[in-house]
């Protein structure tokens, strides 16, 4: 007998493939300075390039894996063009504990050399494999080459096909774990269950004006405690988490609906669209009309 509704793990943790992408680029192609709302693994098969992540330079070359956690911004540098060409996945999906990101929960590394080389040409062929079924799916939901066409409705075959890319997903994602295992800590980052209570909370209710007397009064605590357990815990004040959520919804919806600029600022939670507008320049140095025109149905990742 197994009851697997006893593991609370099995109902907090949430999985969801949001694309996956082959690239081979010229050694003098640059990437622009961007940030997704999703966790960005790159899976890279030939060549050598340089990238910047939160202003640090890092050098990326065939056999690495890269992990970028949400709202982390990155820059694809160029290259010397006699580097020849370079070749890799980018699996772009959201991987929650709760409200929790698993990339950081599980202290992902953000760059790692694998050196088991079978490991690594397993998760490759696995990943091939995964964009080959996903295209197959999008061809199907007759979707293929329009990447802002916004589908709200599917058959029931064309659900059973979602159903197992998902689970492929799934599998991908245990088999590239197995391959991390030796580079990852034996427990995740613990987490007082407050703060992961307050997290949840924020994530629920984006569409409501929360403020800190708000949040406070939810767990039952003082303002002054909350800020001291929430840096303590998240290394950032609870205001500065919540804007970077109500941001990362605001980028989910202006580049996968067709909502409103407006729309999108009471969605995300903001006062007005003119504050709206003023936090989203600030915090990702280009204009929300710009973002959405930019990445509106295409990502690089």
């Amino acid at each position: 007998m197994a009851i697997l509704s006893r593991i609370k793990f099995v109902d907090d943790l949430f999985m969801r493939m949001a694309w996956v992408i082959e690239h081979v680029v010229n050694a003098e192609t640059e990437f622009p300075r961007a940030n997704y709302a999703k966790t960005i693994i790159w899976i890279v098969v030939e060549g050598k390039r340089t990238i910047e992540v939160n202003g640090s330079l890092h050098e990326v070359q065939a056999g690495d894996i890269v992990v970028i956690p949400p709202q982390t911004p990155r820059t694809v540098l160029p290259s010397d063009p006699a580097s020849g060409p370079f070749h890799y996945y980018t699996i772009g999906c959201d991987i929650k504990i709760g409200s929790l990101n698993f990339a950081e929960l599980y202290k992902l590394p953000l760059l790692t050399r694998v050196a088991d080389i079978s490991a690594f040409t397993e998760i490759s062929k696995l990943t091939a494999k995964l964009l080959v079924q996903s295209l197959k799916v999008i061809k199907e939901l007759n979707a293929l080459d329009q990447p802002q066409l916004i589908i709200s409705r599917v058959n029931t075959d064309e659900t059973a096909a979602l159903f197992a890319l998902n689970a492929s997903f799934h599998f991908w994602f245990a088999r590239f774990l197995d391959m991390m295992r030796c580079y990852l800590p034996d427990e995740p980052q613990e987490i007082d269950p407050r703060i992961s209570r307050i997290c949840t909370y924020m994530q629920l209710n984006l569409d409501r004006r929360l403020k800190l007397p708000d949040l406070a009064n939810y767990l039952y605590i003082s303002e002054s405690h909350l800020r001291l357990l929430f840096r303590k815990t998240m290394g950032v004040s609870p205001t500065e988490y919540l804007r970077q959520l109500r941001l990362q919804r605001a980028k989910e919806l202006l580049v996968n609906t067709s909502y409103s600029l407006k729309e999108i600022a009471v969605l995300s939670g903001f006062e007005t669209l003119n504050q709206f507008s003023r936090v989203f320049s600030t915090y990702e140095s280009v204009p929300a009309i710009q973002y959405r025109k930019r990445y509106y149905g295409s990502v690089q990742g």
